[in-house]
């Protein structure tokens, strides 16, 4: 270390955090990293581990051993993509710390992460579903109105909840009929086509539902709460998607992130351009859109196994 006086590992993180302020990184992600922080953090106290020149890569091996027996916050088995994401910032922290010379050598270099299921996205909705619970909202009330554009927005965007979150006015642009995607993952910009319908849900939401909400107060979010003024939170905006599956009796559980699955699962069905859908979700590498494909694919093999004529020939067989 740059002194003989041992640094807290309190002081450690805050100096990273300090960092990633400066290179931009979001709020959202400097929470999230905290929250892993703190789990390493209780399993440091458990060792008996109060200076960061000690830990070796057996210690961050029994880390990780700790970690997979750790449930998650709803007392769920920890999946192996969450003990990567952990894992991932442990990676990071222990590189800056290296770099800044508090540690003579980087334990965490050779850390090597949990192999994960090659998974699919479960319930994506139908068309038929997605197309119900778009139109459930009333559209006589303020808020139905409200929650009609913000499905509409979801469905036909795909974009991820917390960008649809930070949405201001100033994002829509009805003359193009483009959204202006800011401060994505990974702190990208990006641009996405809206449909006709949500460009027309969008310019009377604007104009006079929005206006209606705010009741004279001032805000840059484009959607707005029931608390004049505010935007839309996280938990909000589940609770309203909850709501109306509730409504309709859909048994499947609909979350802001599954209208992504289903945006993208839809669109390669009618055949879109595999690249195309890729950068409409801001995805990074194809492979990660691949994996709608790959749904697509899978849904043609249970409806071949369910229609195709020689398949029921080998069931009454």
């Amino acid at each position: 270390m740059k002194t003989e006086e041992m640094m807290s590992w309190e002081v450690l993180f805050s100096r990273y955090c300090r960092q990633l302020v400066v290179a931009n990184y979001s709020p959202e992600t400097i929470r999230t990293l905290t929250v892993s922080f703190n789990r390493f953090s209780e399993f440091l106290s458990e060792v008996n581990v109060r200076d960061a020149r000690l830990v070796t890569a057996q210690t961050l091996s029994d880390f990780q051993i700790w970690l997979f027996h750790q449930p998650t916050f709803r007392g769920t088995a920890r999946t192996p993509a969450s003990q990567n994401r952990l894992m991932a910032f442990i990676k990071t922290f222990f590189a800056f710390m290296h770099q800044e010379g508090h540690i003579p050598t980087n334990p965490a270099k050779y850390v090597k992460y949990a192999k994960e299921p090659d998974s699919l996205p479960k319930n994506v909705l139908t068309p038929d579903e997605a197309q119900k619970l778009v139109e459930a909202p009333d559209l006589s009330t303020l808020h139905g109105y409200r929650d009609r554009t913000i499905l509409e927005v979801l469905y036909g965007t795909g974009i991820r909840k917390q960008e649809l979150l930070n949405l201001t006015v100033q994002d829509v642009d009805l003359e193009q009929g483009i959204l202006y995607v800011r401060r994505g993952k990974g702190q990208k910009d990006r641009v996405v086509p809206l449909t006709q319908v949500a460009c027309k849900f969008l310019e009377t939401y604007i104009k006079s539902i929005r206006l209606d909400l705010l009741r004279g107060q001032q805000s840059k979010a484009l959607f707005v709460s029931r608390r004049f003024g505010y935007s839309l939170g996280t938990h909000a905006l589940g609770i309203i998607i909850k709501n109306y599956t509730k409504q309709l009796g859909m048994k499947k559980k609909v979350t802001p992130h599954l209208w992504r699955h289903t945006c993208a699962t839809h669109l390669l069905k009618n055949n879109a351009n595999l690249r195309c859908v890729q950068e409409l979700l801001g995805h990074k590498s194809l492979s990660t859109t691949e994996k709608y494909l790959r749904l697509t694919i899978a849904d043609l093999k249970e409806a071949h196994t369910k229609f195709h004529p020689r398949e029921q020939d080998a069931k009454a067989a």
